[in-house]
């Protein structure tokens, strides 16, 4: 049975991701430091409480792969924002977003690789229409999506080699409980975002979903370093 491993799939568009890879078959584990919605998956999902910014080494990768053999997709989900124009931004909220975003990243593709030079396999790193174009008042966080972006061309030129794979998802606007709740305080700015989107609809986290187990699984045998948008077409123009 293969296995993967999801950081931050306990809630948001990481529990969606989730319940795909187990609806596949697959043997699941979630990586996060709470559980949050974790209890709601069925199938063969295991817990691992890890603060993977605190952890400088990817040593929680290293103990999953100890226990379950080698480990079919790693999907790097697991990250954080900051609303704050760039004059704003402190040093250690700075620090902060890179910690998770970029190098708690960086290093669990390089243990990844390490621990897959044998057997292959697929990593998945979810970056952000921030990783594309500019968001106003997103500066650190725009900062930290966009070396995603180019970690993940670094991974998939280096790696190739191991047969490992390295691909980026890109959500757009997706329709999830934390953008629900923002948006319903603001409704005129969830009408001005639908109409900059071609479809003129918001994403559904399954189509994020969709999108990250195609990359993660064979059916992309030949896909490699791409980065993905998942966005109704907003990056493209409208």
């Amino acid at each position: 049975m293969p296995v993967a491993v999801i950081t931050g799939g306990n809630k948001g568009l990481g529990l969606a991701q989730s319940k795909r890879f187990l609806d596949a078959g697959y043997d699941l584990f979630v990586v996060a430091r709470t559980r949050s919605e974790f209890d709601s998956l069925n199938g063969n999902a295991n817990f691992v409480e890890t603060d993977i910014a605190a952890d400088e080494k990817a040593d929680w990768l290293a103990d999953i792969h100890a226990k379950s053999g080698p480990i079919s997709a790693l999907i790097n989900n697991a990250g954080v924002h900051l609303k704050k124009p760039v004059w704003d931004v402190e040093p250690q909220e700075l620090q902060k977003v890179l910690d998770i975003n970029v190098q708690a990243m960086f290093m669990a593709c390089g243990r990844y690789v390490s621990l897959h030079r044998d057997t292959g396999g697929a990593i998945v790193n979810i970056a952000s229409m921030g990783g594309i174009m500019a968001l106003p008042s997103a500066a650190a966080y725009i900062t930290a999506k966009t070396a995603v972006v180019g970690l993940t061309r670094s991974v998939a030129v280096d790696a190739a080699q191991f047969g490992i794979r390295c691909n980026a998802v890109s959500p757009g606007f997706i329709d999830t409980d934390m953008t629900r709740a923002v948006l319903a305080k603001d409704p005129a700015r969830r009408d001005k975002i639908e109409g900059r989107i071609p479809t003129h609809k918001f994403g559904a986290p399954e189509d994020v979903a969709n999108s990250v187990f195609y990359l993660a699984s064979d059916q992309a045998a030949y896909v490699n370093g791409v980065n993905l948008p998942v966005d109704g077409g907003y990056a493209i123009g409208f």
